[in-house]
């Protein structure tokens, strides 16, 4: 029988039962879902495309991130989180992790307002503001696309046509610590790119703890080993690696 089932899943019928599923959920099942519970967490999908709720479901988003959260942070950690997207990480640190200091921020006004929702939803008051991580205070222009994980201030403008961005106030890591207000150890930052101008050699002795998504493919290699590298001369260890998504630890 295991042999008969695997020479039927090579065959074309199959292939067609496969492709007619998948449009069908695309088409009927996704577009009808409203919201997703996600471990114990509630999450408005309404204004989410058909793609991130089934990324959602499949319980693939943020999969690295989430493990690394788990297994590296504990509930006396204080938090600053650049990139909060829809709330899941900070969401999985307050109500399953039991961190009480976590202070975040999200670049795209309209996913800053599904965050808020989204914490409204699980009981939770946010500190968060609507603001970008960049080389320098003041305003810039973010490329937003259909989904939230697409946004980024890293683009090349004059190679793309129909591009659309927003407006949005941006500030220097050193700028969004002192807009948190509260001191942090723990620095969690996925933001497509935009890791490239922090100036690393700046943050404080205190943070001890580093959850860092890296860009290559926005960056470029030699940015994201620099990145890594000023790390390490700084004193910290990777201590996980998992597809670009790095924990590094201050010895």
């Amino acid at each position: 029988m295991p042999a008969a089932k695997s020479l039927f899943e090579k065959t074309l019928i199959h292939h067609l039962i496969q492709e007619f599923q998948l449009r069908y959920r695309f088409k009927y099942v996704l577009p009808k879902i409203q919201e997703i519970t996600l471990e114990g967490l509630k999450f408005d999908v309404s204004e989410l495309s058909t793609k991130i709720r089934n990324r959602l479901l499949s319980g693939a988003y943020e999969a690295h991130e989430k493990q690394m959260c788990c297994d590296f942070l504990n509930p006396s950690d204080s938090v600053l989180e650049v990139g909060g997207a829809i709330g899941f990480i900070g969401l999985l640190c307050q109500k399953k992790l039991g961190i009480k200091n976590y202070a975040c921020f999200e670049a795209n006004p309209r996913t800053y307002e599904i965050l808020k929702r989204n914490c409204a939803m699980n009981g939770v008051q946010p500190r968060v503001w609507n603001m970008a991580l960049a080389h320098a205070d003041g305003f810039v222009d973010l490329e937003v696309g259909s989904d939230f994980w697409e946004n980024s201030i890293c683009y090349d403008g004059a190679g793309k046509e129909g591009v659309k961005t927003v407006r949005v106030p941006a500030g220097t890591l050193q700028t969004l610590l002192k807009t948190a207000g509260e001191k942090v150890n723990v620095l969690i930052i996925d933001i497509e790119g935009a890791e490239q101008f922090i100036d690393f050699r700046q943050i404080p002795e205190e943070i001890s703890k580093i959850i860092i998504e890296l860009h290559p493919k926005v960056m470029g290699q030699e940015i994201t080993y620099n990145i890594v590298a000023t790390l390490i001369g700084l004193g910290f260890r990777v201590a996980r690696e998992e597809s670009d998504t790095f924990v590094f630890l201050r010895k």
